[in-house]
């Protein structure tokens, strides 16, 4: 597993040589990048995530209503790394900043952490599985924040794996993984998660099903996340057959039918262009990539 949270993303002849299926499943779905949302709407939202003790290194991040940390500040999650971070997003020039720990930020899974850096960095906001609210311009945004993610090694907020996600038609409901993203309030327009969903900005399907399925239920205008660094980037994503077919081959609960299922309803959905489902914009906003994570990427800028 460390290969893919460190590795170069796969070239193009490698991710068909790996699989045929997946690779013509993503060149089909294509998703867009953009969304006429962003063009339309006033709010600036700006995400960071994975910087890993690199903050200072980092590009400087550009103006916006709200800064987004979407967790692994530190590297070892020691006190001193995390008030370092700290320090520096409290000083950034954004009205509202948000941000949720990662698997590398033990120190914040102390409830004594939190209560001290609450008054030690009044600009802040922490969320753990809770929610904030935010007013700007006349419109009001509802933003819930969570740092869990499937296991690997033994660092903090993580919970198991559910290795047969993909061969089965959905995780056991009593399951660690459901309980967690169950949590979601369903009045939510901005998600915060450390990792990212099954089958989106997840590199070789490293993500969770579960908060997948959750994402579905919840249907947030905007999902931030991180975890995954060779898997940055930004996707437009509507809510309609071709997304659900192309989930399920990644999921592997449909094979080549699932391809076939995914061509026919883009074709339906270029003949009928513009078919009015909405829609959610995700962001994997990992801020370190390369070998090593030699390179600092800095934030990406949404609007929403």
């Amino acid at each position: 597993m460390d290969a893919l949270f460190n590795r170069r993303p796969p070239s193009v002849w490698e991710r068909f040589q790996s699989s045929p299926l997946l690779f013509l499943n993503r060149l089909f779905y294509s998703p867009s990048n953009s969304s006429e949302s962003q063009r339309l709407e006033k709010v600036h939202i700006v995400c960071i995530s994975d910087t890993h003790n690199s903050h200072h290194d980092q590009p400087t991040l550009p103006d916006g209503d709200i800064l987004i940390h979407a967790g692994d500040l530190t590297v070892s999650g020691t006190q001193h790394e995390l008030d370092s971070v700290l320090s520096w997003l409290n000083s950034q020039p954004h009205p509202h900043k948000f941000f949720i720990a990662g698997n590398h930020d033990s120190c914040l899974a102390d409830p004594e952490t939190h209560q001290r850096i609450s008054s030690a960095y009044p600009a802040l906001t922490y969320l753990q599985e809770s929610s904030a609210q935010v007013s700007i311009r006349g419109r009001t945004l509802r933003i819930y924040g969570s740092p869990y993610t499937p296991k690997h090694g033994s660092w903090v907020f993580q919970y198991p794996r559910v290795h047969n996600a993909w061969s089965s038609a959905s995780e056991p409901p009593t399951s660690e993984s459901n309980r967690i993203w169950s949590r979601i309030p369903s009045l939510t327009d901005i998600l915060v998660t450390h990792g990212p969903p099954l089958a989106h900005l997840d590199l070789d399907r490293a993500g969770c099903y579960a908060l997948l399925t959750a994402l579905w239920r919840v249907r947030p205008r905007l999902h931030v996340f991180g975890h995954i660094h060779a898997g940055r980037g930004v996707e437009f994503v509507k809510w309609d057959n071709a997304q659900k077919a192309y989930e399920d081959v990644c999921a592997g609960r449909a094979g080549w039918s699932g391809l076939i299922r995914l061509v026919w309803w883009r074709m339906v959905g270029w003949l009928w262009k513009g078919n009015g489902e909405d829609g959610i914009i995700m962001v994997n906003a990992a801020s370190v990539g390369g070998f090593k994570d030699d390179q600092r990427k800095g934030a990406i800028v949404v609007r929403l």
